[in-house]
Formats: structure tokens, C-alpha cells, sequence
């Protein structure tokens, strides 16, 4: 068992204190029962309503009628704040069942990228290994918060039909990689189109547009130096990663990332279809939005879902954004009053669920006879370096040769 360096214990606490505060913020902002504003300010539970008033329970246990002008109003309606009770029962069973349908074909394009990104590294998968492969990492990205993740656990099994370990890897970190280009690019699109069709509260407009801004600048500064032979030369970065530990196996990792320039087809490919594969993404999640009477237009989702993944890919975030996430759906759905924090929360909920409900074939892939690996095993393949060909024949046909750069 490796040890955790002092990076890797700092890493884990910021992680994990996001964590624990965006569950406090949570607790303190997503009511599970109804709450009714009154016009103090104050919030009690709303047990019933009728003409004659509101009965409401304070936090002592004591239950009041209270009258109906001293509630506050939202032009004729009550301001009323749905609790996630409520938020649970009105769901609507049908436009769920739609969502959890319209998700069905993005495990199936992911691996048809997969097959893409590995055939520019000269990685033979088939489509039908490569889907066996996503549902696995899909399903252990759920199943190990925390740990390696299933990209790591994809690139394990990868490595059992090469001896290209290190350009397999790389691959999967590059397949990760072209899935946020997408990301990025269809909430890009989506916010300027949106730019005068969505009231914007100006302290999220200003977050998000500046968010997007530096993204896209470190995106577009690595893809300089990474894929400009001058801007190399000029920095001298193969001298100076030869000099560094394990430099044999970052050159290599460099070379199966320039690689992608000679290949340009595959990448544009790789790039569209993880465009429409999150546009699947988005359009379920909306559906989904709909099942839970959220409004806001269909161009706030289109916005703020991709915003949302963003943020759970961002490698300080807890395992699966546990909470973050949720926290950064109810600033972006609930400025105005356009919706309650609970539904902002449930839908976050529920947008994790389609994922999850699609992630639970991939089970099966160990259950049916797939090695899965121990722990050591994934540290081993994180911090290996360099291999040589001619170790073992992977499984399903003859060992492939090391391209050597």
C-alpha cells in the first residue's frame, strides 16, 4: 500500500471540507416539510390551509392559525416553500420514466468515442468490448467514491488487450477530457445565445461568465503548448520531463497526446458525438426538471446542467460532488423565486439517479467473469511507468508492440 503524500492528504481534506460545509449549507436552506413566509420574516411549518388561514407549527411544537394577511404574498399566491415531502409526492411518474429513456443512448455513444480515442493511440478495442468497459466505469465511479474511480478501473481492463499501457491510459484520461471540451463547449454556446433571453441574477451571470472565461483560457493555453511543436521547442519540455522521475513515461504520455494532431478526423468525431451525447444529457435532465414542475425555460437547463457536471469533474471536488453540486443547483434555479430550494435539491437527486440507474449494468461486467482489480493493482497501474512489450499476451489476441512514440 503506497503512502498518500502531503499533496494527496491536502487534496483529500479540501475535498472533503467541501463536502461537509455544502451539507451544512444544505441543511440549513432545503426543508424537508412546507414552510410558509410570513411578514416578519419569520418561517414556520405549514401543516394545512383553508380560507379561514394557515396552520403552522413553530420550531417549539406549538401549532397557530395563522391569519391570511399576515403572510406574505407573491402578487395573489401565498409565498410558499415546498419541502422535499412535498416535492417527492407531486412528482410526475411519466415525464420521469421519459427522462430515464432519453438517457438510454449515452453509454453506447461514450463508447463508441472510447473506440475513437483508442484507435488514434493504434488501440484496437471493439464496439462491443468498449461498451462492456463504459458501463463498468460508469457503474464503479458510483461504487468506489473516493477511491481510483471507474476511469481508473477502465484503463485497468484496457490494459488487458495491450501492452500500450501507458498510451491506454492516457487515452482514457484524453477520452475524459474530449467529454468536458464538449461540456464546455455546449454551455458556452447556450450562454451566449442566452445572453438577452434569460434574466440573469447579475451575481450568477457574472460567476458563470467568468468561470467559463478561465476555463476556457487554461484549455486553450495546454492545447498550445501541448499540440505546437515551436511553443515546446521554445519552453524546451522534453528536456525538461526527461529530467523528471518516471520522464520516460511522461514523454510517452506527451507523445500519445500529440498523437490526437495527426488523427484530426477522429478527434472532430470524438468532439461531435460527445456534443450530442450531452445534449442527451441535458434534455433528460430537463424532462426531468418538468416531472418536478420546475420552471425556467428550457435554455436556463441547457446552461446550468452542463455547469453542473463541470463542477463535479473539477478534480478538488468531493467524490461525485456530493453536495456541491446540489448547492450550485439551488443558486442557479431558485434566484426570483423561480423555484423552491427543495426542488433544486430533489432535481440534483434525480439527475444523479438516471445516471446511476444506467451505471448498474455495469455490474455485470465482473459478475460475468471480467477480473476486477484489487486496489493494489490500480495503484501499481497509476504510478507505473514505462512498459516494455512482450510481458504477457493480453486477453482475447497477441500482444500488440509498444509504439515507442
Amino acid at each position: 500500500m503506497k503512502k498518500r503524500s502531503r499533496f494527496g492528504w491536502l487534496l483529500a481534506l479540501l475535498r472533503y471540507g467541501l463536502c461537509v460545509a455544502a451539507g451544512v449549507y444544505l441543511w440549513y436552506n432545503v426543508p424537508w416539510y412546507d414552510r410558509v413566509h410570513l411578514r416578519d420574516g419569520s418561517r414556520p411549518r405549514l401543516i394545512s390551509q383553508d380560507q379561514g388561514g394557515f396552520l403552522v407549527r413553530w420550531g417549539t411544537g406549538r401549532e397557530e392559525v395563522i391569519a391570511p394577511q399576515m403572510v406574505h404574498y407573491l402578487g395573489d399566491t401565498p409565498d410558499l416553500e415546498l419541502g422535499i415531502a412535498t416535492v417527492a409526492q407531486r412528482i410526475d411518474p411519466r415525464l420521469c420514466a421519459l427522462a430515464l429513456l432519453l438517457f438510454l443512448p449515452v453509454p453506447f455513444m461514450a463508447a463508441q468515442r472510447l473506440v475513437w480515442m483508442l484507435a488514434i493511440q493504434d488501440v484496437r478495442l471493439t464496439r462491443w468490448e468498449s461498451i462492456k468497459l463504459t458501463f463498468a466505469g460508469n457503474f464503479f465511479n458510483f461504487a468506489l467514491p473516493g477511491t481510483t474511480g471507474g476511469d481508473l478501473i477502465k484503463a485497468y481492463y484496457i490494459t488487458q488487450y495491450t501492452h500500450q499501457k501507458t498510451e491506454a491510459v492516457t487515452t482514457v484520461f484524453l477520452d475524459r477530457v474530449i467529454g468536458l471540451l464538449g461540456l464546455m463547449a455546449l454551455a458556452t454556446v447556450m450562454f451566449v445565445l442566452s445572453w438577452r433571453r434569460v434574466t440573469w441574477d447579475p451575481a450568477v451571470f457574472t460567476s458563470i461568465g467568468w468561470g467559463l472565461t478561465l476555463v476556457w483560457s487554461a484549455l486553450v493555453f495546454g492545447c498550445l503548448i501541448v499540440f505546437s511543436r515551436r511553443l515546446r521547442e521554445l519552453f524546451k519540455l522534453s528536456a525538461f520531463a526527461a529530467r523528471l522521475p518516471a520522464g520516460q513515461h511522461l514523454l510517452r504520455i506527451g507523445r500519445a497526446t500529440v498523437a490526437m494532431r495527426r488523427q484530426k478526423a477522429l478527434v472532430l468525431a470524438s468532439l461531435a458525438i460527445t456534443v450530442v451525447l450531452q445534449a442527451l444529457v441535458v434534455v433528460s435532465a430537463w424532462v426531468m426538471s418538468l416531472a418536478l414542475d420546475m420552471q425556467g425555460g428550457f435554455v436556463l437547463y441547457f446552461i446550468c446542467v452542463p455547469i453542473g457536471f463541470l463542477i463535479a469533474a473539477i478534480p478538488i471536488s468531493p467524490p461525485q460532488a456530493i453536495g456541491v453540486m446540489e448547492a450550485a443547483y439551488i443558486q442557479f434555479f431558485t434566484p426570483g423565486g423561480l423555484n423552491s430550494a427543495s426542488q433544486a435539491f430533489a432535481f440534483a437527486l434525480a439527475v444523479r439517479v438516471i445516471q446511476l440507474a444506467w451505471a448498474l449494468p455495469g455490474v455485470l461486467v465482473p459478475l460475468l467473469g471480467a477480473h476486477a482489480p484489487r486496489r493494489a493493482d490500480l495503484e501499481a497501474l497509476e504510478d507505473e511507468s514505462a512498459a516494455e512489450p512482450g510481458v504477457a499476451a493480453p486477453l482475447g489476441g497477441p500482444a500488440r508492440a509498444a509504439s515507442g512514440g
